[in-house]
């Protein structure tokens, strides 16, 4: 039974993480600080020590 409920916790994680990474896709937006796009919107502390 707690195989069920781990599977089941973790199958509703994937859906909102593919669910968070959809979104961003259709908005343009990247959580990838250090991604070749060059822009830095991403709002995390690493993202102006990045090399671009």
């Amino acid at each position: 039974m707690a195989t069920y409920i781990v599977g089941l916790v973790l199958a509703v994680a994937l859906f909102f993480a593919l669910k968070h990474v959809y979104h961003n896709f259709v908005s343009g937006h990247n959580d990838c600080c250090g991604s070749e796009s060059g822009g830095c919107g991403c709002g995390c502390a690493e993202c102006h020590s990045a090399k671009h």
